[in-house]
Parts: structure tokens; C-alpha cells; sequence
């Protein structure tokens, strides 16, 4: 039996001398998530997270999550790409008007964490401005009022899904 075994995949032409950018592994994590979150003064995880573990220490991970954010009063928030407990990027929503106000936050970055061992990339949120009201992640309105995890069932619905995606890129 043959076996074949790499590190890297070159294109058949080879990179050019520097090049770098070669996808290892993706990870991803999808949540139907319904929560909701008094803003108060104080920062809270919404409950999107997803860990990688590094094949190599020089690699890179390029985070993509996207989720809906309805906020219900009126505050500003913002949300945050973290690893572990350390904010590395940030995503400013706008002032809620005091009714709900929605945003489909996409949030992009391109971390270096150095490491081999596993990582841990979480969404967290905290009011800037204001503090009344409610912050709900992936809430789905319908004219019952209830939620759609309750109307279509969980995770084969027609609901929001909240998705995190880890790609370890080549350094």
C-alpha cells in the first residue's frame, strides 16, 4: 500500500520565493442560538465560539463569523473577535433607536497566535453607550411572537444560524 504524507502542498509550478497563504484545515461551528442579553455595563460572551488546534507555529487562522444581532432599546454595541479572553478585533453597531434595531454583524480577521496548541475563538458583546434594553443574538421574530427554533424546529428550520469559521493559513 502507498502512502503519501505532507506538510505543505506546493502548486505545480512552486511559490514564488516568500509566498505563503496555503489553507491547512477549516474548522467551523454553526449555532442556532436564540439568546438574549440585558446589555448592562458589563461585557458577555453571546455564545458563538469555535477552537483550532495549529498544525505549525508560524500559521496564521482567518476568522469569519456572522451572526444576527437585534438589539431592543436604546444603546450602542459593540462586538468583539476574541482569543481566549483577549479582544484582537472589534465591530461597531450602530445606536439602537429604542425599538429593535437590526445588524448582520460580519466580522473578518486575520490572526497570528503562535502557538500549536488549541485556540479558542469566541464573540463577545458589551453596551458603549446606554445600557437599558435587551441584546438578542439570532432571535427570530414571527407575528406569533414566538421564536423560530419553536415554529420550524432547531437546526433544520428556516432560522438564523450563527457561524464561525477557523481556516489556518500557511504563514
Amino acid at each position: 500500500m502507498s502512502e503519501l504524507r505532507t506538510n505543505r502542498i506546493v502548486p505545480r509550478d512552486g511559490l514564488v520565493t516568500g509566498a505563503s497563504g496555503g489553507i491547512i484545515q477549516v474548522v467551523q461551528n454553526i449555532q442556532g442560538i436564540n439568546q438574549v442579553n440585558s446589555p448592562g455595563d458589563s461585557e458577555y460572551d453571546i455564545g458563538l465560539n469555535c477552537t483550532i488546534t495549529p498544525h505549525r507555529s508560524d500559521s496564521k487562522i482567518l476568522i469569519h463569523a456572522n451572526f444576527c444581532a437585534i438589539q431592543e432599546g436604546a444603546f450602542a454595541l459593540d462586538h468583539y473577535i476574541c482569543r481566549g479572553n483577549t479582544h484582537i478585533h472589534m465591530y461597531q453597531t450602530y445606536q439602537g433607536t429604542g425599538s429593535w434595531t437590526v445588524s448582520y454583524p460580519n466580522l473578518m480577521f486575520l490572526d497570528s497566535p503562535a502557538t500549536t496548541s488549541a485556540v479558542t475563538y469566541k464573540i463577545t458583546a458589551h453596551a458603549r453607550i446606554g445600557t437599558a434594553g435587551a441584546h438578542r443574538t439570532n432571535y427570530n421574530y414571527t407575528n406569533s411572537g414566538s421564536d423560530d427554533t419553536t415554529v420550524h424546529g432547531d437546526l433544520t428550520g428556516y432560522g438564523s444560524r450563527a457561524t464561525m469559521i477557523l481556516m489556518e493559513v500557511s504563514g
